[in-house]
């Protein structure tokens, strides 16, 4: 079983990784708070099916998306206070059109 969890978190580990590689999505710089804005992108990816985590990282918050629970992240927007503003840098590699995804993003930036 922890074999299981290990190789469970080093696919996590390596997906997103492969994320942060790649150029974002979208950039989104605001005056809300990065605790604010994680809540709303919480609050509003929730409501779609994808399993959804929320992690600590240095200087920020990053709420990571997979397929199911299992699975590598397949999207994911980190966020960070920088100066007087928030920065949130969305990535993705989802099969299919992500667009709802990244607004929110954006909306919750306003």
């Amino acid at each position: 079983m922890a074999c299981v969890i290990s190789m469970t978190l080093l696919s996590g580990c390596s997906s997103v990784a492969k994320l942060r590689d790649s150029t974002p999505t979208a950039v989104y710089i605001g005056s809300n708070s990065a605790e604010d804005v994680a809540s709303c992108v919480s609050s509003a990816w929730s409501t779609k099916p994808l399993h959804m985590t929320t992690a600590q990282m240095i200087g920020g918050i990053s709420i990571q998306l997979q397929q199911n629970a299992d699975g590598p992240i397949v999207a994911l927007v980190d966020i960070k206070p920088v100066g007087a503003n928030t920065t949130a840098k969305y990535y993705s590699q989802l099969p299919y059109d992500d667009t709802w995804y990244f607004e929110q993003v954006k909306h919750c930036m306003m």
